[in-house]
């Protein structure tokens, strides 16, 4: 009955809007978005940091991408979700305002105030606002495709990062993208609707989760993959769904897992890499051994040749969890109620002020 539920047809029924397609489309994104970026370089120049602004799926790109090039960025790289920049903020740093709407209200804000300062900005946004504001002032903007939800326009966001930031890290990150791509084509076949559970990782993954709270957690570069993950099953399966970082965890969150019955009713998800450092990869498999105790946990690995095609082969296998999980739970991935109905509300309560 429940592997029948994730078969192509029942797959397709709760998922009217297209999610499958546009989690599908994730290696096209990234080659479109690079391609964009690629045409507007943007130089370091004079900065001593580079702000990337953004909330929610229009920052998490940001995310991925400082993450990526923590131990090769030239400048330090910083994702704010704020209405404002750090007050160390210079006018000769750089800031990214990445809005799929153009209308986030705390981008807009926080790029007003860097305009004002005297940064140089660049938009990353399919219009609106951010969009007029930028080109007010003689800046670049970078155009996304509309009719995508944020969280669903990952690929081209991030891929726009990667061509306009080609020098702000060392190394070829055209070439390494390019690489990724075609990991991800690879994955996609294993991945996608039409595979069966039994060769289905995604389809196993969301089978074993589905009547527990999972709890995603992530080391190093993979922070913000399990961030993703989070939510993804968040929005797209409409799940209570947390995510957290190690080593960190092993100093609080570990007594849980080991002293509270209720942990049986949740599940922890690792996010492992290959080249995790030694004393980390000793420090997680013990992690492992005492959280197994209560719990059950899963381990995630992927085979990418580089970091960020295992990097984003771990979230290609997220987003899938998340669409077969909301199969599972026979919920449109696509449709955020709750979402919208603040939005109405927030906006409903300007009109008053």
């Amino acid at each position: 009955m429940r592997t029948s539920m994730l078969d192509v047809r029942a797959v397709a029924a709760v998922d009217p809007g297209g999610m499958r397609e546009i989690i599908a489309s994730l290696p096209e994104q990234l080659s479109a978005g690079m391609e964009v970026g690629g045409s507007t370089r943007v130089p370091i120049d004079e900065a001593q940091r580079i702000f990337i602004v953004g909330m929610g799926g229009s920052a998490i790109g940001g995310d991925v991408f400082a993450s990526w090039l923590a131990d090769r960025a030239k400048v330090p790289i910083q994702v704010i979700r704020d209405y404002r920049i750090p007050a160390y903020g210079r006018p000769e740093d750089l800031l990214v305002a990445v809005s799929y709407s153009g209308n986030t209200e705390e981008t807009l804000a926080a790029t007003a105030q860097a305009i004002k300062l005297g940064c140089r900005v660049v938009a990353i946004t399919s219009g609106g606002t951010l969009r007029d504001l930028v080109r007010a002032n003689d800046m670049p903007v970078l155009p996304v495709p509309t009719g995508l939800p944020p969280r669903g326009a990952f690929g081209h966001l991030f891929g726009i990062l990667a061509g306009i930031g080609g020098d702000w890290a060392v190394g070829n990150l055209t070439d390494e993208l390019g690489q990724a791509t075609n990991h991800l084509r690879s994955l996609r076949k294993a991945l996608r609707p039409e595979s069966g559970v039994r060769s289905n990782r995604a389809k196993s993954l969301a089978l074993r989760i589905r009547s527990t709270v999972p709890v995603i957690y992530g080391a190093g570069p993979f922070v913000a993959i399990a961030r993703r993950w989070q939510t993804q099953l968040n929005e797209n399966a409409k799940v209570l769904a947390f995510s957290s970082t190690f080593p960190e965890a092993d100093h609080n969150e570990l007594v849980g897992w080991v002293e509270d019955a209720r942990a049986r009713t949740h599940r922890a998800i690792l996010l492992r890499d290959r080249d995790e450092p030694p004393e980390l990869r000793r420090q997680l498999d013990i992690t492992v051994s005492l959280m197994s105790r209560k719990a059950k946990v899963e381990q995630v690995h992927d085979e990418g040749p580089t970091l960020v095609s295992r990097m984003l082969g771990t979230l290609y296998l997220g987003d899938y969890v998340s669409l077969y999980l909301a199969a599972l739970r026979r919920v449109d991935p696509l449709v955020l109620k709750p979402i919208q109905a603040l939005k109405a509300k927030l906006a409903e309560s300007h009109r008053k002020g």
